[in-house]
């Protein structure tokens, strides 16, 4: 499940946090050169902004930043509003059901 725009894949929330305690909420994948942003929210509450150059001239590079629990909503609505815009609602909605977990929190 996904889209593009331009290029960038907008992908699916993921259901569960993965081994290192991460769980994927907003996943941006680019193909040319291949990097990827991703905003997340970790087992301990707190939310985080991860970019990872895997191709070009930042080759291997990582960026990670916390983000306020404020930020990481508001990347969800936009995110909410592309998919709409893009006729993507099954993905609209996934990413709703997680903004809702957030706000629960």
């Amino acid at each position: 499940m996904g889209f593009c725009v331009g290029a960038w894949m907008h992908d699916a929330p993921d259901t569960e946090y993965d081994a290192s305690g991460k769980q994927a909420i907003v996943k941006h994948v680019c193909f040319g050169p291949l990097e990827t942003q991703i905003w997340y929210k970790r087992m301990d509450g707190q939310y985080c902004r991860e970019i990872h150059f895997i191709e070009g001239l930042q080759e291997g590079e990582r960026f990670t930043d916390f983000i306020s629990k404020a930020e990481m909503l508001e990347v969800i609505e936009a995110e909410i509003a592309l998919c709409k815009n893009h006729g993507e609602t099954n993905l609209a909605a996934l990413l709703q059901a997680e903004k809702e977990k957030i706000n629960l929190a």
